[in-house]
């Protein structure tokens, strides 16, 4: 593999948040600018409010449907949907659909 080219990336399962699984592509320990991922969220399934203290978080919304927590209000959010969560905002998102949501998601800085 180049350091320049990631072929190898794996799914692996949500630490914390069941149904929930992620790609890493970039993280910290590539650069301290961004950290890059392709998340899967299982119908049914979400994650969690939360807050990034330290990073905004930019997603992407590459298949299925949603809901998107900005803050106190839950917003659609659907296949083409590009929305951020601003540092020290609180954020989620849960599958409202019946097919996987795939989102692409970047961070910056990069989160540790």
């Amino acid at each position: 593999m180049s350091e320049h080219i990631i072929n190898d990336a794996q799914f692996t399962k949500h630490p914390t948040q069941e149904g929930v699984f992620m790609k890493h592509f970039f993280s910290s320990k590539d650069n301290d600018r961004l950290n890059n991922l392709e998340v899967k969220i299982i119908p049914g399934y979400c994650i969690a409010p939360h807050i990034h203290e330290n990073s905004s978080e930019f997603f992407y919304v590459v298949s299925g449907e949603g809901e998107f927590l900005d803050g106190e209000e839950w917003k659609k959010i659907e296949k083409g949907v590009a929305f951020v969560a601003p540092m020290g905002m609180t954020h989620g998102i849960r599958n409202t659909g019946k097919d996987v949501l795939t989102l692409f998601s970047t961070f910056s800085p990069a989160t540790r």
